[in-house]
């Protein structure tokens, strides 16, 4: 399976909403995991938590593949690797499998759908062409996924930082996603006029504490180390590749400690382990290169199947 993912054969993605639509499966005849995520914070007051079961299940599952092939694109597209692969979608599934995100619509996966096309425009950047039009939609999809999880304003410091690591110095190309990334919000005032009242208030939580330390250490000391792998293989290959190709990869890992800092950070002072899910649609960059072209196999390939194998066990405790 891994085989088929690292390789340019385009019907593997069948499997994307074949492995979805069994995750929706097993929360059906074992519904206890979807019910562990608490509170709301979307700012045009929208309570995901009324929508029909099935609607939101249904939504759920549209976006989530949406998602996946989404990063697919991105990371194809902007050449993160030689040739077209498809281990950026599974892993993306496999990883959003672990948060009770996956299992019904909510400003989460609208806030991944809306920074994945945000970080698609940041990394489309070149050096000597205008900018403009990218930092500007980058910007202004920044800022509708802020409007869904407001924690994503935060990350006007990414694109700044990739402006800066791309581009020579040009004021108007740091103020322009600033300004791109408020015209979201002149809509959000209107159904919402003390939005931000609610801007810094934490209050999303996951609640794990009926499996015990299960499902959170296991899953994260996977997927720790198949970014140490996946980190390995990424120095190798900076060694041979292009400045442009360096320069995106490092702001793909500045955007990954990034996110991972903020949420220890939300964690610490609000006791939230909620905000650790904007890191799922970052690792998808990072973890393909645990199975790209390396000698020793079984160890990614190991943990591969841990994570398959958590996503089941989980529903049954």
């Amino acid at each position: 399976m891994i085989k088929s993912f690292a390789n340019n054969q385009s019907y593997i993605v069948i499997l994307i909403p074949v492995f979805v639509f069994l995750h929706m499966l097993l929360d059906h005849y074992f519904p206890t995991f979807s019910m562990l995520a608490i509170g709301q914070e979307n700012l045009w007051n929208i309570d995901f938590g009324s929508i029909d079961p099935l609607l939101s299940k249904t939504a759920a599952f549209i976006f989530i593949c949406i998602n996946a092939l989404l990063l697919n694109f991105v990371f194809n597209t902007l050449e993160f690797y030689d040739k077209f692969i498809y281990l950026p979608s599974v892993l993306y599934v496999l990883i959003v499998f672990l948060f009770p995100i996956s299992l019904r619509f909510g400003e989460d996966l609208l806030g991944h759908f809306f920074f994945i096309l945000s970080f698609y425009h940041l990394l489309s950047l070149r050096q000597n062409d205008d900018a403009r039009n990218n930092t500007f939609l980058s910007g202004l999809f920044l800022g509708a996924a802020a409007t869904f999880l407001p924690v994503y304003s935060s990350f006007i410091f990414i694109i700044w930082f990739g402006v800066f690591t791309i581009r020579p110095f040009v004021l108007r190309e740091y103020l322009l996603p600033l300004v791109a990334m408020a015209f979201p919000f002149l809509w959000v005032i209107l159904v919402n006029p003390f939005f931000l009242d609610e801007f810094f208030i934490f209050d999303s939580m996951l609640d794990f504490s009926r499996y015990g330390d299960f499902v959170i250490f296991l899953p994260h000391i996977a997927i720790v180390l198949l970014t140490l792998l996946a980190n390995k293989k990424i120095l190798e290959r900076r060694l041979k590749s292009s400045i442009r190709y360096k320069r995106i990869m490092a702001i793909t890992i500045f955007t990954l400690l990034f996110s991972v800092a903020l949420s220890v950070a939300i964690f610490i002072l609000f006791d939230s382990y909620f905000y650790f899910t904007t890191a799922v649609v970052i690792l998808p960059f990072i973890l393909p290169y645990a199975y790209l072209n390396v000698k020793h196999k079984w160890l990614p390939n190991i943990l591969f199947y841990a994570l398959i194998i958590l996503n089941v066990v989980k529903f049954l405790l």
